[in-house]
């Protein structure tokens, strides 16, 4: 858990100040629905990846048996 709080929430904020920034640059109003779409998509992506590194390792530990 500690990694994916470890990732997610540098990806989050990330996220925010990118958004800002276009946001400023572009002088429109924040647009926080792609906040969170990118952020779940973070979420949900580190989730993935999280649970192929644990398909990998218990696939190598079963075949060093």
């Amino acid at each position: 858990m500690k990694s994916l709080s470890r990732f997610w929430l540098p990806w989050v904020l990330g996220v925010i100040v990118a958004v800002v920034a276009i946001s400023l640059w572009n002088k429109k109003e924040i647009d926080w629905d792609h906040i969170m779409t990118m952020s779940i998509a973070g979420l949900i992506g580190m989730l993935i990846a999280t649970g192929i590194k644990m398909a990998i390792k218990m696939a190598n530990s079963k075949s060093s048996e």
